[in-house]
């Protein structure tokens, strides 16, 4: 919003955006997100992982994973990545000050998404709904739950693909 035109295309999947829920259910997950932190904080991460697939709906087991799938070790990068995720991401969470209103009349193309499978209930799955209400747009379902593009890589990439090519033709003359 701030640099209009730099950005095409937003696919918002799952955005973990609690100003887009109404007053009350915002503050019960802005306090499951400063929890998180500390959390983490107070224990590591391996304390904080089974925490934060309860709060953004990730099923852990890896059933819900394509044919011949890996699972991802939780390495040096990844510690790395969670580490950055929950001081920083989740700090901007909490303080950002998103506009819902203005993003309706952003240039960017937005596509609010969930997972398949992420779980109805979860918060983030519910923002992107909010947001497709104050842009006044569908939710777009991609394969897989709220880590849709690690269970199911060559599934979420085509959808992304044919959502991506749909736009670029249908804005050529």
């Amino acid at each position: 919003m701030r640099h209009p035109g730099r950005i095409h295309t937003l696919i918002a999947h799952e955005p973990v955006a609690p100003r887009l829920l109404p007053a009350a259910e915002r503050a019960r997950h802005e306090h499951e997100l400063a929890d998180l932190r500390r959390l983490y904080a107070r224990s590591g991460l391996a304390a904080a992982l089974p925490e934060i697939a309860r709060v953004l709906g990730i099923d852990t087991s890896g059933r819900d994973a394509e044919p011949g799938l890996t699972p991802q070790p939780i390495n040096g990068l990844r510690r790395a990545n969670f580490d950055h995720f929950i001081r920083h991401d989740v700090t901007a969470v909490l303080e950002d000050t998103l506009d819902a209103a203005a993003l309706a009349a952003t240039p960017t193309r937005i596509v609010p998404a969930v997972g398949r499978t992420t779980p109805k209930g979860v918060f983030d799955r519910r923002c992107a709904y909010a947001l497709a209400d104050a842009l006044g747009t569908d939710v777009v379902e991609l394969p897989g739950g709220h880590n849709g593009n690690t269970s199911h890589p060559s599934a979420y990439a085509a959808v992304l693909r044919d959502l991506l090519a749909t736009h670029v033709h249908a804005a050529q003359p």
